[in-house]
């Protein structure tokens, strides 16, 4: 055990030198030594010049009719294979010649390979790059050390297809040269997780309580949409500014799985099935002791412990391991916008056992579920996620330590995500009675699956939005108002995401199902002249109750019915102003989110908390909120950015609520 321990601690070592190497490797300023610029090039240009090394990918890229698209101006990512890829890619589907492929698997493989926007690696970090291909599927960026190169970094996608020459920059975009062909795979989620032997005793039990079952949706064959909604767009006006906005093709059910490796397991004394089920047993009996012993052998039933225990490690949503919070892609916000002394970028998901939610947090030690406290001062320190440069590197590891012969390894199905955790992750009475035992600050983009199962969210691109004509969870009541998901950009919403409404807008969504407490539950938003005069409604879906009068999110924070006024230096001042505002049903918004680096939030007198209800929840039950325009305005505008579920041991705590 020791020995294993040991070993484990290296690998460890090895894995976060690794990862920190991949980021700062694609943090710094290029290397032009790595550049090979071709002034009028275009990307089938550069193939041609080197037809040694390409010609088998460019008769792919010919045969499929994307050749064509490299010849013109435009901004791709084109990875190539090499004509030895190639030829080991037809080797390994039983053939001899590029001829041999049809037209469908040309358009596939070629689709594979290009992305249309430009990246260079220096745009990367270990974890999906931001845009799909054009297979409308997410390729991975990860890293490795050659040690037969002393030690050099190694770039790979989807873990296995090496880049053999990066950054070579050309007049429409950027070619990166790789040693073998991308093949994502075509397995479903449970599927692809059983080929992973480093994870056996959790798929074990993901097989036995059923719940592999619920991993098999892909596509809702009844979602249509028209082409020009998908490819032409649509207008968008906004703020007085027009934006094109397109709807996607597909309506996707994702989903992302968080698994213990054999090891992990072992290190907490589960060697075997039998083991998992009795420490599910005493985790989950603790927990819901109304139900202790009632369904110890029902394995299938949602109520069984050990079915508790997986479906707690499964999400209803696609995240890769830069999804899950704001500091993980695009522009960096962490150091941008957030102030990581005052907050860890958090964000909220909801489970797929039922009634529970799963925090994630982003401090600069990475990524962690259910942890509690800011950076070094976290109070539980959580359960770590690997990203895909440490997860190759314990599944290899493990590989080894097992006597397997060494596998490629990847963590992307065609329906969803899984990833390693370093330790045994469980919703125990630490999770929720301390982790959960804060301020809730729940960003609307995680309040449906949609939003990420679309891959809206992380768009930063301020001229391209992506708009919604139907929603899970969400009630338009008839009413078809235009909706479109924020760009992500340095402005005034908290995390920088928002889902915006323009029309006569009449809409209702599910709450997540927070821990049975008593809540201030807030709305987090920003004040405009384009806004609208809503009423909100709170309760169960069929019962839901009008929350005060209507407001008016016209009305900026210095009308007196809000009382906004700026701090002072006096700090006993500042809480006089505070309580006040609070006693007219508002709050200022956080100082520890800066729009643009600077113009601090709580600064900003158009952005504040509306205090909607008091309320004991259940998390047994559905809640529903309802947002109804009550002023006839065609083109009100109304940006939803976040909520806040803040208990009673909070806003009514000891010690002062913090204004982070």
């Amino acid at each position: 055990m020791k020995h294993n321990m040991m070993l484990k601690f290296f690998a460890g070592v090895l894995a976060l030198a690794l990862s920190a190497q991949c980021f700062i490797s694609c943090s710094d300023e290029p290397d032009l030594d790595n550049y090979y610029t071709f002034t009028g090039q275009m990307v089938s240009d550069y193939l041609d010049s080197k037809p040694e090394t390409y010609s088998e990918f460019t008769s792919i890229l010919r045969r499929s009719g994307l050749y064509g698209m490299m010849a013109t101006y435009g901004t791709y990512t084109c990875f190539a294979p090499t004509n030895d890829a190639v030829d080991s890619y037809l080797r390994q589907h039983g053939l001899s010649s590029v001829d041999e492929l049809t037209k469908e698997e040309c358009d596939t493989i070629s689709w594979n390979h290009i992305i249309q926007e430009t990246y260079f690696t220096t745009d990367l970090s270990d974890g999906n790059i931001s845009t799909p291909n054009m297979n409308n599927r997410f390729l991975t960026f990860s890293c490795d050390s050659d040690a037969l190169a002393g030690g050099n970094v190694m770039y790979f996608i989807n873990m296995s297809s090496k880049i053999v020459v990066r950054d070579d920059s050309v007049e429409n975009g950027v070619v990166h040269t790789l040693d073998r062909v991308i093949q994502p795979s075509s397995a479903y989620l449970p599927e692809l997780m059983l080929e992973d032997k480093a994870i056996d005793l959790f798929t074990s039990a993901l097989t036995l309580t059923g719940l592999n079952d619920s991993l098999y949706e892909y596509l809702d064959p009844n979602y249509t949409i028209g082409r020009d909604s998908v490819y032409k767009g649509q207008p968008f006006h906004r703020t007085g500014a027009t934006y094109m906005m397109y709807y996607p093709e597909t309506r996707q059910k994702r989903f992302t799985v968080f698994a213990e490796t054999d090891n992990v397991f072992r290190e907490a004394g589960i060697n075997d099935l039998d083991d998992l089920k009795a420490y599910a047993k005493q985790i989950y009996d603790e927990m819901y002791p109304a139900d202790a012993g009632l369904y110890d052998q029902d394995w299938t039933n949602r109520k069984n412990p050990l079915n508790r225990f997986i479906a707690y490690h499964m999400l209803p949503y696609y995240g890769a391991i830069n999804d899950f919070t704001i500091s993980e892609s695009g522009i960096d916000y962490k150091t941008t916008c957030a102030m990581p002394n005052l907050i860890d970028c958090t964000d909220w998901y909801t489970t797929m056992m039922p009634g529970t939610i799963m925090k994630m947090s982003s401090p600069s030690e990475g990524l962690f579920i259910n942890r509690k406290g800011v950076a070094a001062r976290a109070q539980v320190r959580g359960v770590k996620v690997y990203t895909p440069t440490e997860m190759k590197s314990v599944h290899d590891q493990a590989m080894a330590e097992a006597g397997y012969d060494a596998d490629t390894l990847n963590q992307q199905a065609i329906n969803g995500i899984y990833h390693y955790i370093d330790q045994v992750l469980t919703y125990n009475t630490t999770t929720r009675d301390v982790v959960f035992n804060d301020r809730i600050r729940w960003d609307v983009v995680t309040m449906s699956t949609e939003f990420l199962n679309a891959g809206a969210r992380g768009n930063t691109d301020g001229q391209h939005l992506m708009g919604f004509k139907q929603v899970e969870g969400w009630d338009f009541h008839g009413i078809n108002p235009t909706l479109a998901l924020r760009e992500r950009g340095v402005w005034m919403a908290t995390y920088s995401d928002a889902v915006d409404l323009i029309g006569q807008f009449d809409v209702s969504f599910k709450l997540p199902p927070v821990p049975a407490n008593t809540y201030e539950i807030r709305f987090g938003y920003g004040a405009g002249n384009d806004r609208g005069v809503v009423q909100i409604y709170f309760g169960e879906k069929d019962n839901m109750q009008p929350m005060g009068l209507p407001i008016d999110f016209r009305i900026w924070g210095g009308d007196p019915s809000i009382g906004w006024v700026a701090d002072t230096d006096d700090e006993e001042e500042n809480r006089a102003i505070d309580k006040a505002m609070h006693n007219r049903g508002y709050m200022k918004d956080m100082d520890s989110w800066n729009q643009g680096g600077s113009n601090n939030l709580r600064a900003n007198n158009g952005k504040y908390r509306k205090i909607l209800t008091t309320q004991a929840l259940d998390p047994n039950k559905e809640y529903w909120l309802r947002i109804k325009l009550v002023i006839e305005n065609a083109e009100a505008e109304l940006p939803i950015n976040y909520f806040e579920f803040c208990p009673k041991s909070v806003y009514a705590g000891l010690t002062a609520e913090d204004t982070h």
